[in-house]
């Protein structure tokens, strides 16, 4: 059997601890999209959930690492009662996300709420709502825009569970 010296041993070790949570779903140097749009079924058995349809986008050619050791990611949202098929998405949200424990907390540079996501069941993306307030889309101003929408967590908008885009990136 063969083993490490001490100091591999430590460096291994070292870069382990330092990855980053979520780094294979939300890769540092390539675009990662994900999903859902919750089906009639879903939204009659929870009435009071505003998000009909949701997008997790991060596009590292755009929004690179922070000098901070965070990284900009952005949420799309069509709320229910304005959701049609083909329509492209109402409101946006962007923050800036860190490591916190085995997820990232994700913050707005305005007050804005923060969101976290985790890693869910069967390669899913949990989201996990803290509270947000989304701007009609597009909006470029980093502040709260007129016409902006609350989301609260309660209550049936305190999860969202995301699978990969199965298109492109891009936003309609």
């Amino acid at each position: 059997m063969m083993r490490l010296p001490l100091t591999a041993a430590i460096c291994c070790l070292a870069a382990f601890v330092q990855a980053r949570p979520l780094e294979r779903e939300l890769p540092p140097a390539r675009a990662a999209c994900w999903e859902r749009t919750y089906d009639a079924k879903h939204l009659a058995s929870h009435p009071r959930q505003q998000v009909a349809r949701i997008r997790l986008v991060h596009l590292p050619q755009n929004w690179s690492e922070t000098g901070q050791g965070g990284f900009y990611v952005a949420l799309y949202l069509n709320l229910r009662q304005r959701v049609k098929a083909g329509q492209s998405f109402d409101y946006q949200l962007g923050g800036i996300c860190k490591a916190a424990g085995q997820s990232l907390r994700c913050v707005p540079e305005w007050e804005a709420g923060s969101w976290r996501i985790e890693r869910g069941p069967n390669g899913a993306l949990d989201i996990r709502n803290g509270g947000i307030i989304a701007n009609p889309n597009p909006y470029d101003a980093e502040e709260i825009a007129d016409g902006a929408v609350r989301i609260p967590a309660k209550p049936d908008d305190g999860l969202w569970r995301l699978s990969p885009a199965s298109g492109p990136c891009g936003l309609e």
